[in-house]
Parts: C-alpha cells; structure tokens; sequence
C-alpha cells in the first residue's frame, strides 16, 4: 500500500503541477495522505550579530512567507481532492535532502512526488535538480513530474532493466507495491546491443518469475541513444509511467541528459519514478 506521499514544493510552476498530480494520482491509488514540504531559505545579514539574533532575523520573514505560500498551496490543492486525501503541510529551515529524510521517518512515507526541476530554472541541466538529488538518496521511491505532464490515469506502466544481477539488484516488491496500487499493465522493456542474448539470458528468465503475477511483456531495442530508445517506445505504447532502477552512477546522466537546442517529448510528457534496491 502507498498511504502516506510527500510532496517537497517551492510553489514553482513546475513544483505546482508535480502538487495536482500528486492528489490526482493519491485519488486514483487510495492514498490518506499528502504532505507537504517547503523550505525556506536564508537571506544574507551583513552586520555582525549574535548567531541566535542573526537566525532570527535572517528566518522569520521567510518562514512567515512560507507559511502563508503553504497555505494557499493546500488551498489549490484540495480544488483536485475528491476522494477526501488529508493534506499536511510543513516547512522548515533545512537542506531539502536532510528534511526529506526526516520526513520519511516522521510520516511513514511510501512514496515522494517532485516536479523535474526547482526554482522553476526549467532550462536547468536535470542532474544538478533537486529532484535527481532526492532520488539519487531517497531509501523510499521518488516520482519525478514533468513540467508539462497533466495527470493522466496509470494504466501502463514501462519497466526500464539492463537484466543483470537480477536477483540481487531488483527492487521486487517496490515495484510490486506499485503495480499493486495502480492495477497497470506492466511492460519491460531492455536495450541491448544483441536482442537475441538478452532475450534469453538468466537475467529475462530471473525477472520473469519474480513478476510472474503480473504478467509482464518483455520489449527489447537497439540503440546508441538511450533516452531516444525510451522516448520511442513510450510514445509507441502510449506509456503512462516509466520505473527506473538506478543501480549506478550514470543512469540518470544517461536518461535525463539535455539538450539545450529543444526538449526531449519523454522528459515532456511522462512521469518517472526511481526505485532504488
């Protein structure tokens, strides 16, 4: 079961859409909960104080603002809420990542949502986000939003496997919570530079029967371009949620390059989750 989704939000554009689909989809798997996080920063104090004084100078006008910009956020957020989700809010002065895992602890969070990119610095390289930073050190999954991605109800989900070291690698019930919760049809999908190995490898043969329940369908593709393979089948199969395993430095460089001349449509228009083993 997912009960409890954290939402980490600095009332960006960006951060906004991650918030509605967040209740969207917290309204399509049963969730109760919905928290919400912000955190505020820090202004610069020129003159020498007292570091007590100096904390609540610098703080207080921003924790009044944060205060007031949450409530309003929970405000948007109920105009989606239809199934009666609770809506918490909280804000602290910390590093998101050190909130995000006190949070977790707090709440029994099950699953994190965050839009691709903070600040709404849309043209930011993804890997320096902070959304890749959370998903990089987050013990519980982290759906990343696309900017312009609406809610969509999840009906298929895209498995992404380079099928090795299956057995110790894969997050088998992560991802069975998952599809538990969604009912989504499952598909996974490998791209190798030779179909015909992977087709038969122990790595198919392992996943295949940890998710055997779910009947999965294996695809298999070659080619240079990583994120162009994903992009097309995502398209092709008319994909709602792709799931990656990041088990190695490189993965998300890997998938969320960019491209300062245009946008990827996979970065666009589905929403990711990574799950870590």
């Amino acid at each position: 079961m997912i009960e409890t989704i954290l939402l980490p939000s600095d009332f960006s554009a960006t951060a906004t859409n991650a918030g509605l689909y967040a209740i969207e989809l917290a309204n399509q798997i049963g969730a109760k909960k919905v928290v919400v996080y912000h955190t505020y920063e820090a202004a610069s104090v020129s003159e020498p104080l007292s570091a007590s004084l100096t904390q609540r100078l610098i703080t207080e006008p921003f924790k009044q603002k944060s205060a007031a910009q949450l409530n309003e956020f929970v405000d948007l957020l109920n105009t989606k809420n239809t199934t009666n989700v609770s809506i918490e809010a909280f804000h602290s002065y910390a590093e998101l990542k050190d909130a995000m895992n006190e949070l977790i602890k707090a709440t029994n969070a099950q699953l994190i949502v965050m839009g691709i990119t903070g600040g709404g610095k849309l043209k930011e390289a993804l890997v320096g986000s902070n959304s890749v930073t959370v998903a990089k050190s987050s013990n519980i999954p982290v759906m990343i939003v696309p900017t312009e991605a609406g809610y969509k109800h999840i009906g298929k989900i895209l498995l992404l496997s380079d099928l090795k070291d299956i057995e110790q690698t894969s997050p088998v019930d992560a991802i069975k919570n998952v599809l538990d919760v969604t009912k989504a049809e499952l598909y996974i999908l490998n791209v190798t530079n030779n179909i015909d190995k992977a087709a038969e490898s122990e790595g198919k043969q392992q996943l295949e029967s940890l998710l055997a329940n779910y009947t999965p369908s294996f695809h298999f593709m070659t080619n240079s371009d990583f994120g162009a393979a994903v992009d097309s089948f995502v398209k092709d199969r008319e994909i709602d949620m792709v799931i990656v395993v990041p088990k190695k430095q490189g993965i998300f460089e890997s998938i969320f390059s960019v491209n300062h001349t245009k946008t990827l449509a996979f970065h666009s228009k589905v929403p990711l989750m990574a799950i870590k083993h």
